[in-house]
């Protein structure tokens, strides 16, 4: 698989020079910066009167965030820069309540402990993402970098009336920067290390560049972006003591606008990423408890953190994804009618070793598994989407979202000894919408609903492992085709007490469709296969306030969920295949905060936080759960095991964060200092509570020098100060108690210029 980048890396630096070139170009055709070029005139230093507005398009136009009955934290490019979040899994550390977990390379992340850890190809995400407004599908193929990001909306609660994807539990929306007709660009080059107790010192680098400028004056407009990431890896083989954990990602996107009058515009995307991670799949048997410490030979990791072994190939993800999409733009005197087509190809190759040791006498009993897991995913969207104008104190959003998702995968165990492979089809399509009528400047109504048909077809093969199917081992055998409907509601009520207070109550319903196995399951020879995992569905209540004036705003939701069949998986490694189920009924209700003060003329203060005191399953008494002692075999499967009333897997009660930013204009230029301290109590990955991770926080701290005299910005950053090691992914099995480490502290420098 690492053949492939020497040729990305010349991609990128063709990218860097033709990002260069254009820059000159830009630079040549953009008027004389006085402004910023030169000292600041008599007064320049003085701040400004108020807070910055924060405007979002969560409704499908856009509005002022204060003014929008839904739990959002948006995000500006500006703030990610200062808060340091460089990739969507820093993206807790600024959003309250959202978790960003993965198993290796499958994302699974997790907003108010609506979650599933069910990472198969075909499963989806009860978090819909969207990148540029298309809907990403795969969880394999949408770990993020963040090199171009214009703004991130993280909407909190189900979405459907309002999105092309249904959605349990929320929504990301990512935006990454559009063409612009007047030149612009810039360039910044990092240079940080990864360091501290039990890390191999390592170097990280990154170097990122955009522009964009006119092509064709007032009608073709063009951007690109490009950046390139790498480090040698910090983390440390136990069998040799050789330096691992080799991080790697690049990222092109091109696109150009084109506006055919005032009223229509046509805007076309296309990107390509390469990635590599071996920090992901570096599994580590937590305590260890793992099958392979009762095997001769065998080799378990020290127990500080960073520190692993492995038997096979070496741990890993290889990544490949490209898309494409157009969205055209026309005004009516009615309204604006969007159409959004997105094109979507990822190829991911896992290594991945389920022993989580060296053991080579376990592999050879096959009870330790090194698997080489290989997802691929190609997925086409369409959607349809009008917003009226507001006609008498009346408005509507109507829409159509279509997608057909192809998800393969081809897997092999212990050296290809056995095999399988895997298709699971899914087709979905809906018509949603909501109106909105405003009975008095004061008091407004929202109503609306999505209609659902969502169908998978799975099939796969068992390479020969197995045998005894239908046609014989190795022909493709169907074991999964069902389809569901669903029609859920959202309806909203809010007042507003003055322009700047507003307090509002909203009912809505969720529906994820069901999910089947990612493998084609082992059943005794004339037996049914499982049937899929039912739809997931949730009954969200919640009451919220927003408030603002010049000098600070203030969000405040109360929310309960009644969650009904959500979906689970195990992992068995007698049939090497993952099962998803589903739990019968849980409870989530909390509060959620967020607010920005403005404490004096030159000090920001940003607080949030989200309080779970009550996430339980309310019945579940037939869970999967691995129970130690650790044997030959492994631990002991509990497939009736009760896990009602317990707390819900990852759902921590409390996360927050401070946030503070100081900046102040001098005569030489301006200083930005902004410190993060994020916090997280403990929670759990398994049933039984014999995995989880415990309370920690994460500190961070950004100082930015810009001087006057020329367009240069320099920075020092530092993520993870403190060097908190804490569990941020696991996969419980009964071979072993699998856990992932997060990255280690860093601390660095940047160098920006901009035009």
């Amino acid at each position: 698989m690492n053949q492939a980048l020497p040729s990305m890396r010349s991609r990128i630096l063709f990218a860097a020079s033709l990002l260069a070139g254009l820059a000159l170009i830009a630079e040549t055709q953009a008027p004389s910066a006085t402004a910023q070029t030169t000292a600041p005139a008599a007064g320049a230093n003085q701040p400004s009167g108020s807070l910055e507005e924060i405007i979002v398009t969560a409704q499908k136009r856009s509005e002022r965030l204060q003014d929008v009955p839904v739990t959002i934290t948006a995000l500006s490019s500006d703030y990610m820069e200062k808060a340091n979040i460089e990739r969507a899994s820093d993206l807790p550390t600024a959003v309250s309540g959202l978790l960003w977990s993965n198993q290796g390379a499958w994302i699974e992340p997790n907003i108010r402990g609506v979650y599933t850890n069910v990472a198969a190809i075909g499963s989806g995400s009860p978090i819909a993402i969207y990148l540029d407004g298309i809907y990403q599908p795969s969880q394999s193929g949408t770990i993020f970098s963040l090199p171009d990001v214009k703004d991130i909306e993280v909407l909190k609660g189900p979405q459907g009336t309002l999105f092309g994807r249904n959605a349990t539990g929320g929504a990301i929306s990512i935006n990454t920067r559009d063409p612009s007709f007047t030149p612009t660009g810039d360039i910044n080059v990092s240079a940080g290390a990864y360091a501290g107790s039990s890390v191999q010192t390592a170097g990280h680098y990154n170097v990122n560049g955009y522009v964009s400028g006119p092509l064709v004056s007032d009608i073709l407009a063009g951007g690109l972006s490009a950046s390139y990431d790498t480090t040698d890896g910090f983390t440390t083989d136990d069998v040799d003591g050789q330096r691992e954990g080799k991080i790697q990602s690049s990222v092109i996107r091109g696109k150009l606008l084109y506006k055919l009058s005032d009223d229509v515009q046509i805007l076309g995307t296309a990107f390509y990423s390469q990635s590599e991670d071996q920090v992901g799949e570096e599994a580590v048997p937590l305590n260890g408890v793992t099958a392979a410490s009762q095997y001769p030979g065998s080799i378990l990791p020290s127990s500080q953190p960073w520190h692993f072994t492995y038997q096979g190939e070496t741990p890993g993800s290889w990544g490949n994804v490209k898309g494409a999409s157009l969205k055209a733009t026309i005004d009516f005197s009615a309204g604006t009618l969007t159409s959004l087509t997105g094109f979507n190809q990822s190829s991911v190759y896992v290594s991945v070793p389920i022993g989580a040791a060296y053991a080579p006498a376990c592999a050879a009993a096959f009870v330790c598994i090194n698997g080489d897991v290989i997802p691929r995913d190609q997925a086409v969207s369409q959607e349809f989407d009008f917003a009226s104008k507001k006609w008498n104190g009346f408005s509507y959003v109507a829409g159509f979202f279509a997608l057909y998702d192809n998800q393969r995968e081809h897997d092999s165990y212990n050296a290809g000894l056995f095999s399988d492979d895997s298709t699971i089809v899914t087709h979905a399509a809906a018509i949603f919408g909501e109106g909105t009528y405003e009975f008095t400047d004061q008091f407004s109504a929202i109503a609306g609903v999505r209609l659902s048909r969502d169908s998978l077809n799975a099939k796969g093969r068992d390479g020969g492992a197995y045998g005894g199917y239908p046609g014989g081992a190795g022909e493709f055998v169907q074991y999964g085709d069902r389809s569901w409907n669903s029609a859920t509601p959202r309806a909203s009520l809010q007042y507003k007490f003055t322009p700047d207070l507003m307090t509002y109550f909203t009912y809505s319903q969720g529906f994820k469709a069901g999910v089947v196995s990612g493998q084609l399951p082992a059943v005794t020879p004339g037996q049914p296969f499982p049937q899929p995992a039912d739809p997931e569905k949730i009954y969200a209540y919640e009451v919220g306030m927003k408030a603002t004036t010049d000098i600070y705003t203030a969000n405040l939701a109360a929310f309960y969920y009644d969650y009904k069949d959500l979906q689970v998986e195990i992992f068995n490694t007698q049939t090497f295949s993952t099962i998803p189920e589903n739990a019968t009924t849980a409870e989530i209700y909390g509060l959620d905060f967020d607010g920005t003060a403005k404490l004096t003329d030159w000090f920001k203060l940003r607080l949030s936080g989200t309080w779970l005191p009550t996430a339980k399953y309310k019945e579940f008494e037939h869970a999967v759960a691995f129970v130690p002692p650790v044997g030959p075999g492994g631990q002991v499967t509990d497939d009736d095991y009760n896990a009602s009333n317990s707390r819900m897997l990852v759902t921590p009660k409390f996360t927050g964060t401070i946030a503070g930013t100081y900046g102040q204009n001098f005569d030489w230029g301006r200083f930005e200092a902004t410190s993060t301290l994020y916090y997280s109590t403990g929670y759990r990955w398994e049933y039984t509570d014999t995995v989880t991770t415990g309370p920690y926080a994460l500190l961070g701290a950004n100082l930015t020098f810009s001087p006057n005299v020329n367009r240069f910005k320099y920075s020092l950053y530092g993520k993870n100060i403190t060097n908190r090691a804490y569990v941020q992914g696991a996969l419980p099995t009964s071979a072993a108690n699998i856990i992932y480490w997060n990255l280690a502290r860093e601390v660095g420098v940047t160098v920006g210029y901009s035009f």
